[in-house]
């Protein structure tokens, strides 16, 4: 069965030719009341049209891209003023200023149709596989709310996740319906529920097509994919070019940490209450990403492992001073600085795994300064690099 693109923008956006939105919500409405509606409409194609064939409609336009209804040709095209039309049932059509039944995203999501989205002209062709990929996103489905909030961008956690599997199938990516994405999309979830509030977890959050597609807005910046004459999809956010530069060159790397994320999603002791002392003292997240930072703080601020740790020292040096620029509060303010240093957790933050012991040895005693600039911007500096930056 032939498949055909029907459009549409709102008269408020083209007068000349565009289509009263008051038209639009007459046919949902005979649609909710039983009635399947009928509409001439536009159509650039006019030979070889089969009686029978899908079509499908687009809005274009502020709130377009965006499918809001289907059905089928049940009429052949016909020439009135200069213009040819066919006659369209709908199977089903939605209010496009509250819903649609493929958004935007769902839409840049299918391969290679980007140029179908754009058309110009309605009642063109669709290829076989675009119009397949659609007939699964619509057909039967719920429609989908536009004005609930968008779904929060992605994190470098998640992003991390979703490298480390494209980078362990950039060979040959599983189907977005294969149970490998289907997997990948879940584990997502269960990170994000760890990032997010649940309020901002809407019905397509992390789902399987946002997942996919997020895995091949990673082809953009693939040599080996681009070496085949190819070029991904062009949409996506920097986060995921500074993810690619900084992990792709190192698979082994992104995998490491991408199981310390995956390990710690399950942990019951997470502190969300880190990210907000992180905001608080300027403490730039890791590289890791979000959930591991938050482990990196909690470790620090353990008082016990503190106070330990400041015994430990101070038995065997006899004294507290910054690591780095040696800095001694009690010399400087007297018995108020007494016994005070910062503690900061050396271990990469990648090795961090909830449930796992933090030795005194992991831990080094740094002055509120020093401690502030190995946190201060990413990569986060290790305590030899801070000791060359150092000018006493």
């Amino acid at each position: 069965m032939e498949s055909y693109l029907i459009t549409f923008k709102p008269d408020s956006e083209n007068p000349e030719r565009g289509w009263p939105i008051k038209e639009l919500q007459r046919l949902v409405k005979l649609y909710k009341n039983g009635k399947l509606p009928e509409e001439d409409w536009r159509f650039q194609t006019r030979n070889n049209v089969v009686i029978g064939s899908r079509v499908f409609l687009l809005q274009q336009g502020k709130k377009g891209p965006a499918i809001i209804g289907y059905g089928k040709i049940i009429g052949l095209p016909y020439e009135a003023s200069g213009t040819w039309f066919t006659r369209v049932r709908f199977e089903n059509i939605v209010d496009s200023t509250s819903q649609a039944l493929a958004t935007k995203d769902e839409l840049e999501n299918i391969e290679n149709s980007q140029n179908s989205w754009r058309a110009q002209a309605s009642g063109i062709k669709l290829p076989t596989a675009i119009a397949d990929e659609l007939e699964q996103l619509v057909i039967g489905r719920n429609p989908k709310n536009i004005n609930a909030p968008a779904n929060p961008d992605w994190t470098r956690d998640e992003l991390i996740v979703a490298l480390d599997f494209y980078l362990g199938h950039n060979t040959h990516t599983p189907s977005k319906k294969s149970p490998e994405i289907e997997k990948l999309s879940k584990t997502i979830r269960q990170l994000s529920a760890k990032l997010f509030p649940a309020e901002l977890h809407s019905n397509t959050f992390r789902n399987v097509n946002g997942v996919y597609m997020k895995l091949m807005n990673f082809r953009r910046f693939d040599p080996q994919y681009q070496s085949e004459g190819k070029t991904g999809l062009r949409g996506g956010a920097y986060l995921e070019e500074e993810v690619w530069n900084e992990f792709s060159i190192d698979p082994t790397h992104c995998r490491r940490v991408a199981d310390a994320i995956k390990k710690s999603i399950s942990s019951p002791n997470d502190d969300s209450t880190s990210s907000e002392i992180a905001v608080e003292y300027g403490i730039e997240e890791a590289p890791e990403g979000r959930l591991l930072t938050r482990i990196h703080i909690t470790r620090e601020r353990n008082r016990k492992l503190i106070a330990s740790k400041l015994r430990q020292v101070m038995n065997k040096q006899g004294k507290l001073e910054c690591e780095v620029c040696k800095f001694n509060f009690e010399k400087h303010y007297g018995s108020r600085g007494s016994g005070f240093l910062e503690c900061h957790h050396i271990k990469p933050v990648a090795s961090l795994e909830d449930g796992d012991k933090t030795h005194l040895d992991d831990l080094a005693l740094l002055c509120s300064n020093c401690h502030r600039v190995i946190h201060r911007t990413k990569p986060w500096l290790s305590i030899e690099e801070l000791r060359k930056l150092f000018k006493p």
